[in-house]
């Protein structure tokens, strides 16, 4: 055992002596998670402007701005309002006249302007704003047609009319995803975004470790190895322990590094220590097996820039299951990065534990066995030879 967990430490020790590794581990990962999070997660809330003063202004606003559907600006005069909706400021703006109060108080209907901006969102905002002016001018409007009608004060009406409307049964909207999960949970944000960069760069680093391992066998290291006490499955073990170290390392580093710099959640901390650990032994046996069956390095670091590449975009690492259609996410399940992001997704987004994503465990466990296997195989078949 202290002579695999040497080849292990040597393995790690020798990623970090070269500099250039040094950006792609630990700087490179950051800067993509936070430039494509940042362009997913960014705040996409149009804005409204609303021109206008009075109570039924104030109340409209903060009925609009509970919806969540937009974010309100307040602006001085209608011919202001008019330049940013033009210019594509906000998407959409809302001409109130200054005697709004008193014209519902008369009965009369108001009239408003609504300043549509030229793109699809005013379309879809309009109805929206709309409903909120015309929610929060119904108990003005009706005091006003009970004024004249009734032997009391106007003042007393309103409030008669206020309290009727405040003790009415409201409807309570119930938002449900079909096929489970939150509604208000976000598809596209830096938590996504950060997962599938966790697992694109820990089987990417993960497979250069190849180009390692054939050159540990041209130079003939494996082979002075073996001239030692040291048996054969020492090697193999500590080779892929190596491998292993190394993703396991790029993979506890993004996570911790996100959490503390992002606010990424990870879900159920020992589900995603497991996760991690069997997808890191599923990208130690890739690069073993690379490593075992081919001869030439540089040849070996271009094929797993490409293999570590296509599998990742192909499993959802460089853009989010979420966006395939059904074809291709099945397609996707062929690769152990969609197994993993799915784990991910059941960990962190639905609040899964650990007996909850066993599947996706079962299925990076085969993963690991066979790659692992044939690794072993033929790694030891090519020392035997060297």
């Amino acid at each position: 055992m202290t002579k695999v967990l040497s080849i292990a430490r040597y393995n790690l020790v020798r990623m970090f002596r070269e500099r250039a590794n040094l950006f792609f581990v630990l700087v490179f990962p950051l800067l993509i998670i936070f430039v494509i999070g940042t362009q997913f997660a960014g705040d996409d809330t149009p804005d409204v402007g609303v021109s206008g003063t009075g109570e039924l202004v104030d109340q409209s606003i903060e009925r609009l701005e509970d919806t969540g559907a937009a974010d309100v600006r307040r602006v001085d005069t209608a011919s202001q309002l008019r330049d940013l909706v033009e210019d594509g400021t906000v998407s959409l703006g809302v001409v109130v006249p200054d005697d709004a109060g008193a014209v519902l108080g008369t009965g009369e209907p108001l009239e408003l302007t609504v300043l549509l901006g030229a793109g699809d969102a005013a379309a879809q905002l309009e109805g929206v704003v709309v409903r909120a002016f015309e929610a929060e001018a119904v108990v003005p409007d009706v005091a006003g047609r009970l004024v004249p009608e009734v032997e009391a004060p106007a003042d007393e009406v309103m409030s008669i009319v206020a309290q009727v409307a405040a003790e009415m049964p409201s409807v309570e909207i119930n938002r449900a995803v079909a096929g489970g999960g939150d509604p208000d949970d976000e598809p596209f944000g830096i938590d996504q975004i950060a997962v599938g960069m966790l697992l694109l760069m820990t089987f990417l680093n993960s497979l250069t470790g190849a180009a390692a391992l054939i050159q540990s066998r041209k130079y003939g290291i494996s082979r002075r190895m073996l001239s030692t006490p040291t048996s054969l499955r020492a090697i193999v073990v500590g080779e892929g322990a190596g491998r292993w170290s190394v993703g396991m390392f790029q993979a506890v580093y993004i996570m911790v590094a996100t959490a503390v710099i992002f606010g990424v959640s990870w879900g159920n901390i020992p589900g995603a220590i497991v996760v991690l650990a069997l997808f890191a032994a599923v990208a130690a046996g890739a690069a073993m097996l690379v490593g075992a069956v081919m001869h030439n390095d540089e040849q070996a670091s271009g094929v797993t820039v490409m293999v570590g590449l296509g599998l990742g975009a192909l499993g959802g690492s460089m853009l989010p299951l979420d966006l395939f259609g059904a074809t291709m996410r099945t397609v996707a399940h062929v690769t152990p990065h969609a197994w993993a992001n799915d784990a991910f997704a059941e960990l962190s987004r639905r609040d899964g534990t650990l007996l909850d994503i066993l599947p996706q465990l079962g299925v990076l466990a085969a993963f690991a066995v066979v790659l692992i296997g044939l690794a072993s195989w033929r790694l030891r078949l090519t020392l035997t030879r060297a």
